[in-house]
């Protein structure tokens, strides 16, 4: 499950906006907002260019964004 909260931070954080993240991993806005509310997953791919965009940069970090486990449910849905 993605820790939608600190994504959220981190996309915040970053002065991006979700139409340009969502165009760099080639889908749509929308898209990118369902799989932030975990309604639907990231690609390997996707994971690695929001990374990139984000200035991600260490393992745990990914980790505790992309692979978060311990996420409430009411926590990933808040978006």
């Amino acid at each position: 499950m993605v820790d939608t909260q600190y994504l959220e931070e981190k996309i915040r954080e970053s002065g991006k906006k979700k139409e340009y993240l969502a165009k760099q991993c080639g889908i749509t806005r929308q898209s990118l907002s369902s799989k932030v509310r975990n309604d639907s997953q990231f690609t390997v791919d996707q994971v690695s260019v929001l990374c990139k965009e984000l200035n991600i940069t260490k393992l745990s970090e990914k980790d505790r964004i992309f692979f978060a486990s311990g996420v409430k449910e009411t926590e990933t849905n808040s978006t």
